[in-house]
């Protein structure tokens, strides 16, 4: 019997093309990160950390530590099985920090220099009276759903946490203030009496950023800070236009501020 075998037919190369494009397409899917979290400062957010200090130059050279620069996965959201739902992830997150420390500076009542680099406290720019040195320690986020459903949607409890490590320094290079202060957030909070499940928060990314504003100003409610740099009076937290031209004389008894003209001079020891 003869062997009789059918002719193939030419593959057809564009359909070849598109096929691979889209094994390329889905092969990069698989391997892209999700884009990570929009976070922000939220300004005013610590209470007693606004309008603190007489208006000392405060230069601030880039945020440093291991999430500083660089996307990084930071936490997940998680199902009622602990399965992973879906990564999270932050970018570029000294950057924030840096530009969160700046304005909290401001609104505290000091004069914030961004710096382009570290250097030694001796080596600031005129004028300049303290140098204040920020790594990023830990951040995390991670929100875990459970099985129940609420008035308010399926149940979940998420933390968010935020660790900087501070150093102030004067022109002389003496240490002002070295620590680390954390920020928190968690849902939902303590509750109170017979009160329903009411998150306050329940993105994770509105999360995060109250911890990180937790973190950053809570630097200016530390005690050893407070003790460090001079206090402004009480009369002068929020002055007016017409006490900024005509400053009214201190009452009688009243202790004299301590020199806060000569903090801009950059010669000054705290």
């Amino acid at each position: 019997m003869n062997d009789i075998s059918r002719p193939l037919r030419n593959p057809n190369p564009r359909a070849i093309a598109l096929l691979f494009a889209a094994l390329a397409a889905l092969f990069a899917a698989g391997c892209r990160k999700p884009e990570p979290m929009k976070l922000h400062y939220l300004e005013d957010f610590v209470p007693g950390a606004q309008n603190v200090f007489y208006p000392a130059k405060v230069g601030v050279p880039p945020v440093g530590g291991k999430f500083a620069v660089g996307s990084f996965r930071v936490g997940g959201v998680y199902k009622a099985d602990g399965t992973l739902e879906r990564p999270l992830f932050v970018a570029d997150f000294g950057a924030l920090v840096h530009q969160s420390i700046l304005k909290g500076l401001s609104d505290a009542g000091l004069k914030p220099v961004p710096l382009a680099r570290r250097s030694a406290p001796g080596a600031l720019p005129f004028g300049v009276d303290l140098m204040l040195v920020c790594d990023v320690e830990q951040v995390s986020v991670n929100k875990y759903f459970g099985s129940r459903m609420t008035v308010h949607g399926r149940y979940f409890t998420m933390d968010s946490r935020v660790k900087l490590r501070f150093t102030m320094q004067n022109r002389l290079g003496d240490t002002l203030y070295a620590g680390e202060i954390q920020g928190s957030e968690d849902e939902p909070p303590m509750p109170v009496g017979h009160e329903a499940f009411l998150p306050l928060e329940t993105e994770p990314a509105e999360s995060l950023s109250v911890a990180l504003s937790r973190a950053v100003g809570g630097l200016f409610v530390e005690p050893q800070v407070r003790r460090s740099l001079p206090l402004a009076a009480l009369a002068e937290r929020r002055p007016s236009a017409t006490a900024e031209s005509s400053p009214a004389p201190p009452r009688r008894g009243a202790a004299a501020p301590a020199n806060p003209k000569g903090l801009q001079s950059g010669a000054n020891r705290y």
